[in-house]
């Protein structure tokens, strides 16, 4: 479906030909608001977060920490998210955070 994808990943596992699917049928960063040239400490990528969050509904894990492990340890599904490093990875307090917005 995406050849390019699976040039630059490789194979690719059924699960994240999913989240790719519905990454980009919901085009969710489409309906996060616009958080730039506010004062103050810089809000963290929250449609890398959003994606994450997505990404945890569809392979089914009961929590963000799992889903944090998860994100730190599949290069794929990080990259997939929006997350080239795994120290741009946000914390729970931060994933905890965007998801009291995002509700």
């Amino acid at each position: 479906m995406f050849p390019w994808l699976q040039e630059e990943f490789g194979d690719l596992t059924k699960k994240q030909q999913l989240v790719i699917t519905v990454l980009e049928i919901i085009r969710i960063e489409e309906y996060l608001p616009a958080h730039s040239g506010l004062p103050g400490r810089p809000i963290s990528d929250r449609v890398a977060i959003a994606r994450a969050f997505v990404a945890k509904a569809i392979d089914d894990m009961p929590t963000t920490r799992i889903l944090l492990d998860r994100l730190s340890s599949d290069i794929v599904l990080r990259r997939l998210c929006g997350w080239e490093k795994r120290n741009e990875i946000p914390s729970e307090a931060t994933f905890s955070r965007a998801f009291a917005e995002f509700s």
